[in-house]
């Protein structure tokens, strides 16, 4: 019996270590799994932590980037601020004039106002600058957009993205504002105007112009008080096809997708927008319709140089005329010989008659050679006669006769010397 119990106890106890064993192993496994999860968890955590930091260092640099564009195409500052007690004034009076100049901003078009006149392309600021003259009493804001929704390609497209200038110039005296221009631009505003491809006046106070090459175009509006200029740069005309034939029925006609005109009617209307002039027009098609008027001018002006030609060329016949009848020479005469003849009568005479007309040089003797030929055009004689002292414009006559035996039917002359 007691060895009956002591089996069971060993059974026992066998089957508790086994247990435990196995409860032992299992934790073990629980506890490496745990591990490799934790280390697997750390390892992400590190990843992601890196990957935010590159992230934000690469964004800082981007920002840094844009940052430096941004500060290129600003005007440096070459004065450099000395100190002294009027610090503070001088601060404030910077500050005020910036405010003023800041008025002209209003005038710009906005980016909404870029979308409304643009199909597909956006085009959004990238540069702003304003100055004031005060020798010449000129404020001017000028503005640099670009096509935004070029996709930038650094080896075939670095050079294609197009740009457009704004500039509104705010001027007191029209002679200060041609000297500006001309110390600035190195050009003549009415210059400009006068060898423009076409101008026109959407009303009484304003005056436009617009020109082109295959490179961009430009469109100018000038009032009392102010100057609008437009210029696209768009070399490879993916805005606006500038090149097309120029001449005949084929010349470049203006419509509402041209950016230059689009952009000066804006500004124009916002700055006569409290005046009493009408805005209920669109400038290109102003621009347009004064091309029959330019044209009409321009024929009548070739029309004006084509009488003048004309009369001037009368004028010169008539005074040859005068002149020839001073000399006592026709109008029509021709020089050398002429009126000749050779005639053979029913007694076999040959009659050889004509005259010899001299230009206007003086010769002292002439020599003429007369051929008589059959009726194969074989020579079958040859004679010369000679004209001596003849003067200036001067005709002399000849007369002769032979009798030919052969079968004479024509002669010729020819002069000699």
């Amino acid at each position: 019996m007691l060895n009956v119990d002591v089996q069971e106890q060993i059974n026992y106890l066998f089957y508790r270590c086994t247990n435990l064993i196995l409860i032992i192993r299992k934790n073990s496994i629980d506890m490496k799994k745990r591990i490799i999860f934790s280390v697997f968890l750390v390892l992400c955590i590190f990843l992601i932590n890196h990957s935010v930091f590159a992230e934000t260092e690469e964004e800082q640099n981007r920002e840094k980037q844009v940052q430096d564009a941004v500060n290129s195409l600003k005007r440096e500052n070459t004065h450099s601020d000395t100190i002294s007690s009027d610090d503070d004034s001088e601060n404030k009076d910077k500050k005020e004039k910036k405010e003023k100049l800041s008025k002209l901003k209003k005038f710009l078009p906005t980016e909404e106002e870029f979308d409304e006149i643009t199909l597909g392309t956006v085009w959004r600021y990238v540069d702003k600058q304003s100055q004031k003259n005060e020798e010449e009493n000129i404020e001017v804001i000028q503005a640099l957009a670009r096509d935004i929704g070029r996709v930038y390609d650094p080896v075939v497209n670095k050079f294609k993205v197009a740009t457009i200038q704004i500039e509104i110039i705010k001027f007191e005296d029209f002679n200060k504002l041609e000297n500006y221009w001309y110390n600035e631009k190195n050009s003549s505003l009415m210059n400009l105007y006068e060898n423009s491809y076409l101008v026109g006046k959407p009303n009484e106070y304003a005056e436009c112009l617009f020109n082109y090459s295959n490179n961009g175009a430009i469109t100018i509006c000038k009032t009392d008080e102010f100057v609008i200029q437009s210029i696209i740069f768009d070399k490879y005309q993916e805005h606006y096809m500038y090149s097309k034939p120029q001449t005949g029925f084929k010349k470049l006609e203006l419509n509402q997708d041209e950016m230059t005109t689009g952009i000066v009617d804006i500004i124009l209307k916002k700055i006569q927008k409290n005046t009493e002039t009408s805005s209920k027009y669109e400038l290109y098609k102003i621009l347009e319709s004064n091309r029959e008027i330019i044209q009409r001018e321009i024929n009548e002006e070739n029309k004006e140089r084509v009488d003048i030609k004309e009369m001037n060329e009368q004028s010169k016949l008539l005074e040859e005329k005068d002149k020839n009848k001073q000399l006592g020479i026709e109008k029509d005469k021709k020089y050398g010989i002429q009126k000749f003849s050779c005639l053979k009568d029913e007694f076999g005479l040959i009659t050889i008659s004509g005259q010899y007309n001299n230009n206007q040089i003086k010769k002292d003797k002439m020599v003429m050679e007369i051929l008589f030929l059959d009726y194969n055009n074989e020579v079958i004689f040859k004679n010369k006669a000679n004209l001596l002292e003849i003067d200036k414009f001067e005709t002399k006559r000849f007369l002769g006769n032979l009798k030919i035996d052969e079968n004479f039917s024509t002669c010729t002359i020819q002069i000699k010397n």
